[in-house]
């Protein structure tokens, strides 16, 4: 066996030992040789050294890093062995026989393959990891160190490729937020920006750097005035001032695998004070403000209404010297928790953040079929506190608005929702929430969720209840009367829910069916598509009021000179006004050109619609859209796409 690999082992076996005893080190001890086996002769890319290095090295992390638990660690230890071992080996049922409990945290932590592609299939695996986490936080946690791992290899890749394993992995830097894993939040940042965003991270760490060397004289200043008004207050037990670090100023964006980072300046360091208990908290922050001026708006009690991800503390921002600095009070005890959350005393329900509510979201995840940004979106750290007329607080991504909030507190209400007393002023249901507001969701039972909610809400439960409840038969949608036999009518050829199917281009007076969407839109297509499958489809008639509409669609042509000349050939037979003609960018081979028609019937707009494919220039029709005539807009004049 490799002497590196011997090592590792034994040092884990020892560790083991210390924290957990005998038989669990005996177990751990089973799981390594097993690990051991599945991975013979398997080599790491990063610099030939046998890859089962990486599961010890994930298994040691779960125990310095506080998940003090055998079945964790044997789970690390062979959390790649069901993807990777031979098949001959059995590797899932080897596992089972030794453990139940090891053998699903590991089934969930293998990926799930794309059929078509053989490769992983990211979506699916990471909703697969929520759905285990709903039961076994474990899972999660598990993974993350993984991705962290894993992280020491980036600078082997390509810069795309490594940027591309960067991003997949900041969606258990959101993860570790929520937990309260802050240190580890924190290092997983370090590790990806450099690859991620090099130019900004670089130019970050920079100013940082400078800001606070310009800022080393104050900080000595500030210590000797710490010294010199909290001598007497014997209640303070000890006191820092840290600098602070580049993931101080990062934040995760809605888009998968992206964020933002923030502009660096002040403040740039903190001070944080360590105190006895309550009592002495507050009386350290009074002194605190007795003797700096506080900013106003920035003083926090999270020590009686600890954050979501379990931090406690008293907050305030301070003026020294002309700029800014933020102060923490933490009691004794409670710093271990701000940093380590989760993690700190694994295993004590007193301890760190209360994972509940988390884990009802990862359930609710779960069994959705969600997009990549959806199964994304749930892991926003949680930046903003609003509370009900009661005083109960709950924890928000920014922008979040009423509707997050009457969905957070039940179903029902959410679904119901009109609105809401926001301070005492009436607001709409997308009103976007701010730090501290009182709300009072108001409710009414006519009323049913609105398709537009999608665009606007934040968390990942309103959203996923949203589109339960527009996928139900008995939703109104605009331009569609249904009689709830099968049947329905198109009375109108607009609308925001109507999607016109571009592979059959459903025509005014044709045969067509149509279906609810996954998000509450109305899908139509000819009847007869070969694309139209299954029994949740419903037949639909035609019902128009003769109205003046306008047709907007996008084409793909061939990237050559005179492509266009044949479409305004077609055009000009029919007698069709072009109000506009825009090109609306380019991919290899071909051009996007979008293009406005109007003046005539709709059946001869649609039979455009047709004979376009037909022209050997035209690769496809990427999109369509009906929309009603404004004022004016038939004196638009006809421009040219640039480059035909």
């Amino acid at each position: 066996m490799n002497e590196q690999v011997e090592r590792l082992k034994a040092e884990l076996l020892e560790e083991s030992r210390r924290l957990l005893g005998e038989p669990e080190a005996e177990r751990i001890a089973e799981a390594s040789r097993m690990a051991i086996r599945f991975h013979d002769g398997q080599i790491r890319k990063f610099d030939g050294s046998p890859y089962v290095i990486h599961c010890f090295s994930v298994a040691r992390n779960c125990l310095e890093w506080g998940l003090v638990d055998g079945d964790a660690v044997c789970a690390a230890l062979l959390h790649d062995a069901i993807e990777d071992a031979p098949e001959e080996m059995d590797a899932e049922s080897v596992i089972k026989t030794f453990s139940p409990t090891v053998v699903e945290m590991v089934n969930a932590l293998s990926k799930i393959r794309n059929l078509q592609t053989g490769s992983g299939d990211i979506p699916a695996t990471y909703r697969r990891i929520l759905g285990a986490a709903a039961k076994d936080l474990r899972v999660l946690i598990i993974k993350t160190f993984d991705v962290l791992h894993n992280s020491e290899t980036f600078q082997v890749h390509k810069p795309a490729k490594a940027k591309v394993k960067a991003s997949l992995g900041l969606i258990y830097v959101g993860v570790m937020r929520r937990l309260g894993v802050m240190d580890l939040a924190d290092l997983l940042i370090e590790r990806m920006l450099p690859y991620l965003m090099p130019v900004q991270y670089k130019k970050g760490r920079e100013t940082l750097k400078l800001l606070q060397e310009r800022g080393s004289e104050d900080v000595r200043l500030l210590e000797k005035q710490i010294q010199v008004r909290f001598q007497d207050l014997g209640h303070v037990l000890d006191y820092v001032i840290e600098p602070k670090g580049v993931a101080d100023y990062f934040f995760l964006s809605e888009k998968p695998g992206t964020g933002r980072l923030r502009r660096v300046g002040s403040p740039v360091f903190r001070l944080r004070l360590i105190v006895n208990d309550e009592e002495a908290a507050w009386r350290a922050l009074g002194r605190i403000h007795r003797h700096f001026e506080p900013m106003p708006r920035h003083i926090r009690d999270y020590l009686n209404a600890p954050r979501i991800n379990g931090f406690r503390a008293l907050t305030t921002r301070i003026h020294w010297q002309g700029h800014p600095l933020n102060v923490h009070v933490v009691r004794a005890g409670d710093h271990e928790v701000n940093r380590r959350g989760l993690l700190a005393r694994w295993g004590e329900s007193s301890s760190g953040p209360d994972p509940k509510r988390y884990m009802r979201l990862l359930a609710t995840l779960g069994d959705s079929d969600l997009r990549m940004s959806e199964v994304y979106a749930h892991v926003l750290p949680d930046l903003l506190d609003v509370y009900s007329p009661r005083g109960d607080r709950f924890t928000f991504p920014v922008g979040s608005i009423v509707v997050d909030f009457a969905y957070l507190v039940h179903t029902e209400v959410g679904e119901q929702c009109v609105g809401a007393f926001v301070n005492g002023v009436m607001r709409p249901p997308e009103h976007p929430l701010s730090d501290g507001d009182v709300v009072n969701v108001q409710t009414s039972r006519k009323s049913r969720p609105r398709r537009a909610w999608l665009d606007v809400v934040k968390t990942a439960r309103a959203r996923t209840l949203i589109k339960q409840a527009l996928k139900r038969t008995n939703i109104t949608i605009k331009g569609v009367s249904r009689d709830g036999d099968g049947r329905f009518l198109m009375t109108a050829l607009t609308g925001p829910d109507l999607v016109w199917s571009t592979c059959c281009v459903p025509l005014p007076g044709e045969p067509i069916v149509g279906r609810v969407s996954g998000d509450g839109r109305w899908i139509v297509h000819r009847a007869g598509c070969e694309k139209v499958s299954g029994d949740h489809w419903e037949s639909g008639d035609w019902d128009l009021a003769r109205n003046d509409q306008l047709l907007n669609m996008t084409i793909a042509i061939d990237h050559q000179s005179g492509a266009l000349l044949p479409v305004l050939e077609l055009l000009a037979l029919h007698g069709i006004n072009a109000h506009s003609i825009q090109s609306k960018g380019r991919t290899r081979d071909a051009y996007l050109i979008e293009m406005e028609l109007g003046d005539t019937d709709q059946k001869v707009l649609g039979e455009i619609l047709l004979r376009l494919p037909e022209i050997s220039s035209v690769r496809e029709v990427r999109r369509y859209q009906w929309r009603p005539r404004s004022g004016g807009s038939g004196n638009k004049p006809t421009q040219t796409s640039t480059g035909n």
